[in-house]
This record gives structure tokens, C-alpha cells and sequence, in this order.
């Protein structure tokens, strides 16, 4: 029996061999710098680690050769190989620099040739925009155009011709006089096309001249006219010889050479020209780099020097200019300059190897100490040490070799230390490797005793103390009591000898109370003579976590097998590879008819491509995706279904399956669609009911508004239905709706829509009408469809239909507005007399809506003080006396500004706000008088007052209240003007009330009279007191006989009839003048002032004096 706590390592059944580190089998190598010693350890971790010497040959077979040359030679050497290429290096840099520095100071020449070369183009330029913007040149006209030229033409020494020419090429004005008799077109030339193409300032290709026989290029400018068009072209011909840049000869090297090429190579002009070259494109390597516009490069000439060559773009043109020096002057100065740097570098190697020799004499000596203290070194001796001196790295060299073989002295006496330290480690590393998550327990079943190791007790919870020896009860007691049956049976089959060993997992409660799920794994390992057994051993693993995962998978089997969903496992490929009983339930595939089929059994068709690929693109980017889906069961029947598919991915996020839940939602998706048709269907008739028919009637003037056709929109009530419930029953008249449904279903169109909006009114829309009209063959029968008798069981029953009808988009509204317009010319179509149709009259709509719009308008501005009153005056044109003046109402708009009458009052004429807006005009008419009167101004006042007010009861009594809110201004200074132009419905009535009023005091006028509708009858009933001529009479009566006669006429009838007459409209001083002649002496118009505000009154009647036309005439007569 062994001690309590002490594990048997490779004991029966407990499966545990012990771990050595690796650690203990390595070989640990150790060598001196010169290998003097090798150490080898041994592989039995008990043996010492006693470092064995090997002792290594102290003579090599091959010796090292000795030093040849002393260190101050290899100096010198160094110095040497180091100090040659640098001052090669210089030479060359120097002579590098000398090249730059040359070419850079003649680099710009170049540019000075190009700049020569501009101004003499700019020159050409100005030259010919003078002539283009000359009104003769302009004008095409040679007798006029042909002197300027001339003149011009001198002043410019480099140019040999200046001319004109029309778009064709015909020459118009020319500086020299042309062939007489003939007619010179250039047309046809190339430098006149490209002109004539390029529509501005154009520099043509270098030509010999037919006249010169010299090379020249002409130089081409448009001529164009007020309005940019062009007309012509001016051409100026310049000669190529006469360009000669300017450069300074003074600083130039010798043998330059610069010139001008343009774009094609055609050489223009250059300073040495033996070869006769100008105006030719010379094959010249030179010329083919100056063209291609090389900024800087070598080349070598025809003469055989080689020179760098520098170019220049020209401007305005497509030439380049260049500049040539000879390359062998360039380097010769280079030359020079690096034989100068040569010798230096020299003299300074010189000065080097002496510092080197002085150097090598102070570095030798250190560096002989450390050699001859290695080789002692070599030869065993471990005392040998190196002598500091010289420069301070050396020194420091010496002392730090010194100190690295002290340092390897003690290292040699540590190693063994470390040996035994780290055989203790490999022990403990075992020890712990062993017992690592596995408890070690030891069974005496003599005595009833089980010991425990310190990672048993630790797995518990427990201090190794105190299970260090427990009777074996106790753990009896801690273990589940519904494990303890399988546990002792089998206990009893190991202990007989049945089994070798016995495994079992089972429920152990923790020292802190929770239940804990480990593995006993045991065999017995001694037993007596008889075969009993004596001790047992074995080990404890915890299985807590193990078990939990366990039973999560049989939970999830379990979800598996029983879910209500269907569940399907597929790989990445889509091949199923498991189904539930669910799947088999919903879509009649059996777990091993589904196995290895992709989920496409179930398409149904109804979904597209672009569905799948949207699914799949959800399930790559997202993982999940969910969403209702037609499929198709074994037997054909489509099912619906409400599917969630996600991936299943690895810790690498790497897809491993995909595992779909779908429910059967058939029965749900019936029931939706049931409710659907309830919820926009009528439940009496079948009919769509109005949810559905605003989306249908949406729809279709969607359709009428991409093809440009018509719809009607037909609001049909039947007329009699009450009658038929009253008389035969609710019952009967529902059956009769449900017959007219029908009926009326049938007079439709294919396409055309018929619903029912509850009681007995339908709603009717007619599509793609090409005319408005189209849809009345439709309402014929529709009408004779509801007309037409139903016998209805016993019962003959007759109605007929109203409808109203109105065409989008002639009727350009909302759907619901569409409807409503239905049902106003419906209530029409009943108010005509029923069983017909009625069209919507958009235009009267409109006009209603505007005028309904316009009035509401005009009540808030009346309430917001918007409306002003101006007044304009009236005269004696005799006297010169201001007898009143009429006051005429203003809109002061905040947005549209001060309106006239004429732009709001038609729209309230016969409106009960004209009521109000006429009182407002009395009532502030009468305060201003008051003011007026305060002022020291009386002046009366007239007013228009519509026929509608004053036809209104009552109209004399708020007449007598508002003047007497006003008891300072006397109620004869009032006058009311009545529009003749209006129809006065009852005479008498209208002759009572002025009556009533003119007892109050207050005055009436005939306004506009001749006019109206009944003058002389106005005249002769109307008490009025004053006559007023229209002002359009007035106006024309100077040209017009006819307006003059009835002037005449009406001034004669109020004479007649004891009336003051008033004329209108008097704008110049010859209407007053013809007036006054007439016995007319009262006048109103622009001639005399016009219409302004009350505060400007009192001035300008304090200012205004008669024409003197119409006094002398007064004084004539009298």
C-alpha cells in the first residue's frame, strides 16, 4: 500500500505516463573562443552535470602566415586607393561645371532670336488688323482701299506685298498695281486655305515669290464686320532674307550659328547660309532635332564641327528659332578647369600620406600587444592580457578584450551552477505535467478509506488538508442519489474481476453547493490470495463543461426533430444534406428524397431571377435573409411560405452551411387575400367599392397622361330607389341594386371601371376616350341599362339614372376632386329633369372658384384698411369755381401695388360684398368731408352707389345713420351717383328710396347717361338732380358728328327738364371749348386734374385757374 497523496505513475487504468521536459534530453555545448574546451552533458537526469574536458590540439597543421607588409603600408595603400578617384572625381566635376557654365551663358541666344523674329510677326499682325478694321477695306472697294495699302506697305521695309481678297481668292485691293483688264484669284494656294480655315491670324508655309523669285511666307489676317462676320482676307507678304535677328556680334563665340525653321522643317532664315538652303527642309540632323523642338542638345554640322544648339518656340507662329556654338571651345575652357582640380587633388594626396605614416606609428603598437597576447592565448595560457596604449578606440579595444576573458572565466564557473537548476525545473515541469486537470485518488477498501491528491481537493474546492484521507461514505453522500445505482453496479463488476476497469460520469456536489459533472476512471491494483480486491486507484476529470455542450446538442436534436418550422441543412453548394420531420409534413419529401437534392424541387416559377440573386446577394453580404416565398409541394400544390435562411460560418467567418426555417402561411395568405376583397370590394353588389376605385381611377389617369388620351369620371344616382324601398322592402331593393349592377357592369367597355359608393350611387370611369366625347355612347347606354324595367319575383320594378359626368384632364384635378365635380353636375342632370347626363362645366367652375377667391380676398383687405379713396374734382369752366369732386375707390394691394377699379370690382359685381364695399366708399367719403371742413374746404362730394345697395332694405335708414355719425357736414354736400348701365329692377321702388333720401338732403346723379338700359325712362321716373354725359361720348365728340349730336341731345333734355348737366371725360382744353358754346359750364377729365389723393386736394384747388380759352369765351358771350 503506498503513502497517502503519492501517484503512481503508470499504474493499471489510470492511463497517465510520466512526461519528461524536453529540456532534459538537450545537449548543452559550451566552447572557449579558441575551442579549448567541449562539454557534453549526460542524458540521465540524476547523473551530475560534471563538465568533462576535451582537450584540443594546441598546434594547427596549418600555421597562420605572418604579416608581409607593415600596417603603414596598407595606410598608404588606402589612403592612395581612397584619394586618386576622389581627385579624379573633382577633374570631373569641375569640368562638368565648366560645360554648364558655358552653355547656360549663350542658352538664352536662342530665345533673343525668337523674340527678333515675334516682333517682327506682331509687327505684321497690327499691320494687318489696321487694314481689316478699315471702313474701305471693309467696303471691298480697290479705288478707295488700294492707296492705303501703298502708304502701308512703305512703312514696312521687311514686307514685299500687301493685298485683299474675297472668301473665294479673289484679290480686291492690292499695295501694287495689278495686271490691268484681268482678275488675280489665289484660291488656290496652300498659305490661302490655311487663312481661310484657321478664321484668324494665320502664318502661311515659306514659297518662292512669283514676283520677287525671293523665299517668303505670307502672313494672313480675316476681315470681318459689325457683326463678326467674315468678309475677306488681308495678306502681307513678308521676305524671309529681310528677318536678319539682331544679335550683338560683341561676346559671341565663334562659328555661331542661328537660324529659323518652321513646323515642316522649311529652313526660314540663318546667319551662314553657303549651302543655299533657305526656304528648302535640308535633311540635317541638326534641322530635324531644331524642328522637333529638342530644347538643348550636340550635334554635329555639315562642315564637321559639333556645336550645342538651343531652341526656341516663336510666337504667333508655328517656327522655332535656335542657336549653335561650337562645342570645342566649351571644352577646351572645361579642360583646362579639371587639369587645374587634377593637381590640386594631387598635392592634397601628398599631404594625406604623410598624416598616414605619422598615424601607422601610433596604431602598431596597441595592435602588436593584442596579437601577441592572443597567441599566448592560444597557446593555454589564461593569465595573458593585452597592454592599453595609443589612440583612445585602441585602448579602449584592449581593455575590453581584457575584460572579455575575465567575463569568460566566470562564466565557465556558473555553467555547472545553472546544470543543476535547471534539472530541478524538469523535475517540477513533470510533476506538474502529470496531475494537470486530472485528480489522482487511491481506494483502500480494507479500511473504507479513499485519499485524495491536491488536485482532487482543489476540483472540489477543498484545501488538500482536508481530503487528504475521507471514509469513502462521505463521498457516497456527496454524489446525485439518482447516479449511485449505475455507479455500484459498476463498482461490484470491477471489484469481482468482471471488468478491468470501470468508467462512469456522474454528479459530485461542490463544496459551494452546485452540482459538478466529472468522469471516475479506476481498476483495481492489489488484491489477496483469493483473488479480493485490496486497493483500488484511479482518476477524476472534470466533465462539467463536456456535459453542458452534450446536453446542448440533444437540445438542439431535439428543436430539430420536433420544431413546427421546417428545417432545412444545406452545404455551400446548396445540396441538402439534412431535413426535419416538418419539411416531410409541409412539402411531402421524404427525409431521403430530399437528402441530396438542391432546394430547387420546390420552385414554383413564380418568382424571377432577379429574386434568387437578391437573396443571395442578402445571404453573402449579411448572412440572414428573410422573406415570403411561392414554392410547390410533391403534389404540384403551390404553398406559401415565410422563409429565414442564415450561413453558418466558422470561427473564420468562412461559410459551412446554410439552415433555412420556413412556416406554411397558405391558409394565412387565403385569408389575406379574403380580407383584401372585403376591404375593396362592395359585399351587396361585388362591385369595387371606393378604396378601390381611387386607386384605379389614380392608375388610369396615369395611363391617360403617358398615352395623351381622356378619361370620364360618371357619378350615376338612380332616381326612384326610395320609392322601391319604401314600397317592396328593403330586400327588394337590394336585389334590384345587385340586378343594376349588373346591368350596368354590362353597357361598359372592356377596361372600364364601375363601382359602388354606397346606397344607390355608382361611379363610373371610362378610359382611353381619344374625345371628350366618346364616352357619351357609353352614357346612352348606361342611362337605358338603369331605364330599362326588372322583374324581380312577383314584382315589376322601374328606375332610371341621373348622372354627371366630367373629363380629366380637361378637368385637370385630384382624383377625389374628380368625383366630387361628378357629383355637382349630377345634382344639375336631376335639377334638368333626371334619366339624363350632365358634363362638368370646368370654365364656370373656375370662374367661381376666382371669384369666390377674389371676394374673399377684397372682405380681408376691407378689414385690414387696404382700400383708399381718391377724388377728382369738378368745375365751373365759366367761373372757375370747384363746385365738388367724385370720389373713386383705390386698392393699395400689398403685393400687386395701387389697383384701379377696373381690375377687382367686376369680380363683386352683384355679390352682397358690394353692399359693404359701398358703405365703406360713403362712410369715408363723408369723414374726409369732415376733415375738409375743419380745414376750411367745403367741398362736396359725389359717390357711385351700386343698384343691388340701393335696392337694399333698409337702405335709407344706414343712410341717415351714417350721416349722422358725420352732423358737421351738411347732407346736401352728398351726392349718390346711380350707374345708368345698370338694370334697376322695380322703378317705383328705387324712385320710393330716393325720395327718402333726398328728404334726408342728400342729392342723386344720372352716371354715364346714354348708356344704359332706359334712359329717358331713368330720366322721366328718377328724381336725379344732376346729369352726367358719359365720357365716351365726350371724348370723341371732336371727330365724331354722331357723339356730338347726342352731346347735344342730352344737354337739351336736361335743360328740358331743369337739370345741372356734368360732362365727363373734358381731357384738353378743345372739349371745354366746345362744351361751353353748348351750355354745358360743369365738367370732370384729365384736362382739368386728375383723380388724387385727399390730402392734395386743398392745394391744387387753391392753385387751379380756368384755361383763358374758356374765359374769353364766357366774356364773348356776356
Amino acid at each position: 500500500m503506498r503513502p497517502q497523496g503519492q501517484a503512481e505513475l503508470g499504474g493499471a487504468g489510470d492511463g497517465i505516463a510520466p512526461i519528461v521536459p524536453r529540456q532534459a534530453y538537450s545537449t548543452g555545448i559550451c566552447q572557449t573562443t579558441r575551442g579549448k574546451y567541449l562539454y557534453t552533458q549526460t542524458q540521465n537526469p540524476d547523473a551530475p552535470a560534471t563538465p568533462t574536458p576535451v582537450p584540443t590540439d594546441r598546434t594547427s597543421t596549418h600555421p597562420e602566415p605572418a604579416m608581409k607588409a607593415p600596417l603603414r603600408a596598407h595606410l598608404l595603400l588606402l589612403v592612395v586607393a581612397l584619394v586618386i578617384p576622389l581627385a579624379g572625381l573633382l577633374g570631373m566635376g569641375a569640368w562638368r561645371d565648366a560645360v554648364a557654365q558655358s552653355r547656360a551663358v549663350h542658352r538664352p541666344l536662342s530665345t533673343l532670336v525668337a523674340l527678333d523674329v515675334g516682333r517682327t510677326l506682331q509687327s505684321a499682325r497690327l499691320t494687318l488688323e489696321l487694314v481689316a478694321r478699315h471702313p474701305a477695306v471693309r467696303a471691298l472697294d480697290a479705288t478707295q482701299c488700294d492707296p492705303l495699302l501703298t502708304d502701308l506697305l512703305r512703312t514696312g521695309k521687311r514686307f514685299s506685298h500687301l493685298v485683299t481678297t474675297t472668301l473665294q481668292g479673289d484679290v480686291v485691293c492690292s499695295a501694287k498695281p495689278l495686271p490691268p483688264g484681268q482678275t488675280v484669284n489665289a484660291g488656290d494656294k496652300p498659305w490661302f486655305q490655311r487663312a481661310l480655315q484657321a478664321g484668324k491670324f494665320s502664318v502661311g508655309d515659306a514659297h518662292t515669290g512669283p514676283i520677287s523669285g525671293q523665299w517668303v511666307t505670307v502672313l494672313s489676317l480675316p476681315i470681318r464686320d459689325e457683326q463678326n462676320q467674315m468678309l475677306g482676307l488681308a495678306h502681307l507678304t513678308l521676305d524671309l532674307a529681310a528677318l536678319h535677328p539682331g544679335l550683338p556680334t560683341e561676346g559671341l563665340p565663334e562659328d555661331s550659328h542661328y537660324g529659323v525653321f518652321d513646323a515642316q522643317g522649311t529652313l526660314l532664315w540663318r546667319n551662314h547660309d553657303p549651302e543655299k538652303a533657305i526656304g528648302t527642309r535640308p535633311d540635317w540632323e541638326v534641322a530635324r532635332k531644331v524642328v522637333a523642338q529638342y530644347k538643348e542638345f550636340e550635334a554635329e554640322g555639315l562642315e564637321g564641327i559639333k556645336r550645342f544648339y538651343y531652341t526656341t518656340p516663336i510666337p504667333e507662329s508655328d517656327w522655332v528659332a535656335y542657336f549653335g556654338q561650337p562645342s570645342s571651345g566649351v571644352y577646351a575652357q572645361a579642360k583646362q578647369r579639371a587639369w587645374v582640380s587634377a593637381v590640386l587633388a594631387l598635392l592634397i594626396v601628398l599631404g594625406l600620406c604623410l598624416v598616414a605614416l605619422v598615424l601607422a606609428r601610433r596604431i602598431e603598437r596597441p595592435i602588436r600587444s593584442l596579437s601577441t597576447a592572443m597567441q599566448r592565448l592560444r597557446a593555454g595560457d589564461n593569465t595573458a592580457r593585452a597592454e592599453p596604449s595609443g589612440p583612445a578606440e585602441l585602448n579602449q579595444l584592449a581593455q575590453e578584450f581584457n575584460r572579455l576573458l575575465t567575463e569568460r572565466a566566470e562564466a565557465e564557473a556558473a555553467l555547472q551552477t545553472q546544470h543543476h537548476a535547471l534539472q530541478e525545473a524538469k523535475e517540477r515541469a513533470d510533476q506538474a505535467m502529470q496531475i494537470t486537470q486530472m485528480g489522482l485518488w487511491t481506494w483502500d477498501i480494507r479500511t473504507g478509506t479513499l485519499y485524495a491528491d491536491a488536485m482532487l481537493a482543489r476540483l472540489f474546492g477543498y484545501e488538500p488538508a482536508n481530503l487528504q484521507a475521507t471514509p469513502i461514505q462521505q463521498w457516497r453522500e456527496r454524489t446525485e442519489p439518482q447516479d449511485l445505482p449505475t455507479l455500484d453496479d459498476r463498482l461490484r463488476a470491477c471489484l469481482k474481476g468482471e471488468r478491468p476497469q470501470f468508467q462512469i460520469d456522474q454528479r459530485i456536489r461542490h463544496r459551494q453547493g452546485h452540482w459538478l459533472w466529472g468522469q471516475w476512471r479506476g481498476r483495481v491494483t492489489e488484491r489477496d490470495a483469493h483473488g479480493k480486491a485490496l486497493v483500488m486507484m484511479g482518476s477524476f476529470i472534470d466533465v462539467s463543461e463536456r456535459t453542458k455542450e452534450r446536453e446542448q446538442l440533444q437540445l438542439a436534436a431535439s428543436v430539430f426533430t420536433y420544431a413546427r418550422e421546417g428545417i432545412t441543412i444545406t452545404d455551400t453548394h446548396g445540396t441538402i444534406i439534412d431535413v426535419n420531420d416538418t419539411f416531410t409534413r409541409i412539402t411531402g419529401y421524404t427525409r431521403e428524397e430530399a437528402i441530396g437534392q438542391n432546394p430547387r424541387i420546390l420552385k414554383s416559377g413564380r418568382q424571377g431571377p432577379e429574386f434568387y440573386a437578391a437573396m443571395w446577394q442578402s445571404l453573402h453580404t449579411h448572412g440572414h435573409w428573410t422573406g415570403e416565398v411561392w414554392n410547390r409541394r410533391k403534389s404540384g400544390e403551390l404553398i406559401a411560405e415565410i422563409i429565414t435562411i442564415s450561413a453558418v460560418r466558422n470561427d473564420k467567418g468562412e461559410t459551412q452551411h446554410y439552415v433555412a426555417l420556413f412556416t406554411d402561411i397558405t391558409a394565412l395568405k387565403e385569408n389575406e387575400r379574403k380580407l383584401e376583397h372585403v376591404a375593396h370590394y362592395d359585399a351587396l353588389t361585388g362591385l369595387p367599392n371606393r378604396v378601390l376605385l381611387a386607386d384605379r381611377l389614380q392608375q388610369s389617369m396615369l395611363r391617360c397622361q403617358r398615352k395623351g388620351l381622356s378619361l370620364a369620371v360618371a357619378f350615376l344616382d338612380l332616381d326612384g330607389f326610395k320609392a322601391v324601398n319604401d314600397r317592396h322592402s328593403h330586400d327588394q331593393g337590394d336585389k334590384l341594386l345587385v340586378a343594376l349592377a349588373q346591368r350596368l357592369k354590362g353597357a361598359l367597355r372592356e377596361g372600364d371601371t364601375l363601382s359602388r359608393m354606397g346606397g344607390d350611387e355608382f361611379v363610373a370611369v371610362l378610359v382611353d376616350l381619344e374625345q371628350p366625347q366618346d364616352c357619351e355612347p357609353v352614357l346612352t347606354r348606361l342611362l337605358h341599362a338603369a331605364a330599362d324595367p326588372l322583374q324581380l319575383d312577383e314584382h315589376l320594378l322601374q328606375v332610371s339614372a341621373s348622372i354627371g359626368v366630367t373629363i380629366y384632364p380637361s378637368d385637370g384635378v385630384e382624383p377625389d376632386l374628380l368625383i366630387r365635380h361628378a357629383d355637382q353636375a349630377m345634382y344639375q342632370a336631376k335639377q334638368a329633369g333626371k334619366n339624363r347626363f350632365h358634363l362638368f362645366d370646368v370654365a364656370h367652375d373656375i370662374a367661381v372658384k376666382t371669384q369666390r377667391e377674389e371676394t374673399a380676398r377684397i372682405r380681408q383687405g376691407l378689414q385690414d384698411g387696404e382700400f383708399v379713396l381718391h377724388y377728382q374734382p369738378k368745375v365751373n369752366m365759366r367761373t372757375g369755381a370747384v363746385i365738388g369732386a367724385e370720389a373713386l375707390i383705390r386698392w393699395q394691394h400689398p403685393e400687386r401695388g395701387l389697383l384701379a377699379p377696373a381690375a377687382f370690382l367686376p369680380s363683386i359685381e352683384n355679390h352682397p360684398i358690394c353692399i359693404d364695399v359701398g358703405e365703406w366708399v360713403i362712410a369715408t367719403a363723408l369723414r374726409q368731408m369732415a376733415d375738409w371742413k375743419a380745414q376750411g374746404l367745403d367741398v362736396p362730394v359725389s359717390v357711385n352707389i351700386d343698384a343691388m345697395q340701393l335696392q337694399k332694405e333698409g337702405f335709407s335708414q344706414r343712410l341717415s345713420q351714417l350721416l349722422d355719425q358725420q352732423p358737421q357736414v351738411p347732407a346736401r354736400w352728398l351726392c349718390l351717383e346711380i350707374l345708368e348701365t345698370n338694370a334697376l329692377e322695380d322703378i317705383a321702388l328705387v324712385s320710393d328710396i330716393m325720395r327718402r333720401c333726398q328728404a334726408l338732403g342728400v342729392r342723386f346723379a344720372l352716371d354715364d347717361f346714354g348708356t344704359g338700359y332706359s334712359s329717358l325712362t331713368y330720366l322721366k321716373r328718377l328724381g336725379a338732380e344732376e346729369i352726367k354725359i358719359d365720357q365716351s361720348f365726350v371724348r370723341d365728340m371732336l371727330v365724331d358728328p354722331d357723339d356730338l349730336a347726342i352731346v347735344q341731345g342730352v344737354i337739351g333734355l336736361a335743360q328740358a327738364f331743369h337739370r345741372d348737366v356734368v360732362a365727363e371725360g373734358v381731357e384738353t382744353v378743345e372739349h371745354g371749348a366746345r362744351l361751353l358754346p353748348l351750355g354745358c359750364h360743369l365738367a370732370q377729365g384729365y384736362g382739368i386734374a386728375r383723380p388724387m389723393p385727399a390730402q392734395d386736394l386743398a392745394q391744387w384747388a387753391a392753385q387751379w385757374e380756368p384755361h383763358p380759352t374758356w374765359t374769353q369765351q364766357t366774356e364773348a358771350a356776356s
